[in-house]
């Protein structure tokens, strides 16, 4: 097991959060898949890590919430860009009665999206080289322009310790699926450990079968492959070995956003901490569990999450 502190970076763009409470009524957070998972690994490393938010917010009253609120989270802010007139999106949930979700966004002009520009830029890339942990998704790429992907990928490329990518794969941020696809080939050829769903693979490249999802992502440098499909369970692959995991039975969702972010976190938590595979992946089956028991993404932190923990 890591007994120092393991330093975590987690790249993208946290969002204002409309969460349903009941007809007609919303309740206002902040979520974004990337901060989702960022604030799950502090929950469940608590002293053991050190988990810095990287994203970029404006001057406005919403973005000081913001970071006030990823502090009293435990996390990290140093790394937090504030833009002069910049301000960050909007999303609001809606869900069916299986508690599957639908998003409605207003991001086009978010801070986030110029994260890697201007002066500050370098040195954050610089930054990020250091750290034990990276972790960011397909939309903390989407949302850049394109010279600032390769500027991320640069970086990456240095980056010596363990790279964690969810291709999180949204069409409607992406010029085209082959535009999406190649960003990400970019990232995960820098020996990353890749979080992806069925759903999302079938969107992006077609596939309906978890072996061939691992196929493409090993042939692109993966080191090693989960492949997410809901009340189905996972299935993980490192090199030739394959290792499927049940997901917990009984559960009834209310809402399933932030299910696959959190997921990725009690993976990720679990391998930080030299466990196994399939101790990680249970874990991640039991965090996922309870946070889709709650409306929107991030659950009180009044809710226990001890009982998570291998």
């Amino acid at each position: 097991m890591t007994t120092h502190s393991v330093r975590i970076a987690s790249i993208g763009e946290c969002m204002i959060e409309l969460a349903p409470q009941g007809e007609d009524q919303y309740r206002q957070g902040f979520a974004g898949d990337s901060y989702n998972t960022a604030y799950y690994l502090q929950r469940l490393l608590g002293d053991r890590a050190s988990v810095s938010y990287v994203t970029a917010l404006g001057d406005d009253r919403m973005s000081e919430t913001m970071c006030r609120q990823f502090a009293g989270a435990g996390l990290d802010t140093s790394l937090i860009r504030r833009l002069p007139g910049r301000r960050p999106g909007l999303y609001m949930i809606e869900n069916d009665s299986q508690g599957e979700r639908v998003f409605h966004y207003w991001r086009e002009t978010s801070a986030a999206r110029a994260l890697l520009e201007g002066d500050g830029a370098a040195g954050l890339l610089d930054a990020l080289a250091g750290f034990d942990a990276l972790y960011l998704s397909g939309i903390s790429l989407a949302i850049l322009p394109e010279h600032a992907r390769e500027r991320l990928q640069a970086c990456l490329q240095k980056h010596t310790g363990l790279l964690a990518f969810d291709p999180n794969y949204r069409p409607a941020l992406w010029a085209s699926p082959e535009q999406a696809s190649s960003a990400m080939a970019a990232v995960v050829a820098c020996g990353a450990t890749v979080l992806t769903t069925l759903d999302d693979e079938t969107m992006l490249h077609g596939y309906d079968q978890a072996e061939q999802v691992i196929a493409h992502w090993q042939q692109q440098g993966a080191l090693e492959v989960v492949v997410k499909q809901g009340a189905e369970g996972c299935l993980v692959a490192r090199g030739s070995e394959r290792l499927h995991i049940a997901a917990q039975s009984g559960i009834r969702p209310l809402d399933t956003t932030g299910a696959g972010d959190s997921f990725n976190a009690g993976y990720l938590a679990a391998r930080l901490r030299g466990l196994s595979i399939e101790r990680s992946a249970r874990q991640a089956h039991r965090l996922a569990g309870t946070v889709i028991q709650y409306r929107g993404a991030i659950v009180p932190q009044t809710v226990s999450l001890r009982s998570i923990c291998s």
